[in-house]
């Protein structure tokens, strides 16, 4: 499957795709063209490192720790993503005690790189407020206003990516979720999650964060992943999140095959 389409053409009522999916047990529409309008993409980074920690161990037995791994997989992401659209745009968050907008959007994709070299494992917290986290994306952005967003290509689409790495903190809205509401219903603003874990076991909370993550996709446009110490799916992931998502398919009818060549 193609990450993206390289057209960027408008769409006229004709070619806007009326898109109905089966998510689940609810019937999920979304009217938009399905077309390739820049990105502007939200990295959203936790350094936080947990006590006993596991690292990654590589074919060759070298081993790096998460937060490592992560960022070499967001800079091939960076790479390839602005390798299909140079007009796409990134910015980076690192979450922690509180999250802190590191960068501001830019087409430059080693300007984000090099800040990402830069970023170390923090102490982890008690907590994780997405609340605070998407108070900051609301106050940073300003959604497109299409006046028939069906048959209107927007001028851009909103993307946020966490990558959240704790395997004992369950991130919660201690602030309430308003805000997170206002964002999640706009057809022009998307979120995914990238979710890095410990084995799951009995001594942590992936399963209940996991859990919560997938709670966070209410429109069942989001791709919600996991990912425990394996560096090869790590990587096939942010792979997956190189597709557009105005022209992607729901998570659920993602499908990759390699075809031969006759």
């Amino acid at each position: 499957m193609a990450a993206e389409e390289r057209s960027s053409g408008g769409s006229s009522p004709s070619e806007a795709l009326e898109v109905t999916e089966q998510f689940g047990s609810v019937t999920v529409e979304r009217h938009v063209p399905r077309i390739n309008c820049p990105e502007h993409i939200i990295l959203v980074v936790d350094v936080c490192r947990e006590d006993g920690n596991t690292s990654y161990k590589l074919a060759d037995g070298s081993k790096f720790s998460s937060l490592y791994m992560v960022k070499r997989a967001i800079t091939l992401f960076l790479q390839n993503k602005h390798a299909i659209d140079s007009r796409h745009k990134f910015a980076l968050v690192v979450l922690h005690e509180s999250p802190i907008w590191l960068h501001d959007f830019t087409n430059n994709p080693r300007e984000i790189m090099s800040e990402l070299d830069e970023l170390e494992d923090a102490v982890a917290t008690s907590r994780c407020d997405l609340s605070l986290l998407f108070d900051l994306i609301a106050r940073q952005i300003s959604l497109p206003q299409c006046s028939n967003p069906a048959v209107a290509p927007p001028p851009c689409v909103f993307r946020t990516i966490v990558f959240y790495g704790r395997s004992q903190c369950l991130p919660q809205f201690l602030g309430g979720k308003a805000v997170f509401t206002h964002l999640i219903q706009s057809p022009h603003f998307f979120l995914d999650v990238l979710y890095m874990h410990e084995a799951p076991s009995d001594e942590n909370k992936c399963e209940g964060i996991f859990d919560l993550l997938c709670g966070l996709d209410e429109s069942g446009w989001s791709y919600v992943l996991e990912v425990s110490r394996n560096a090869t799916k790590l990587h096939n992931h942010c792979g997956s999140l190189l597709a557009h998502p105005l022209q992607r398919p729901t998570q659920k009818d993602v499908h990759y095959t390699l075809n031969g060549v006759d």
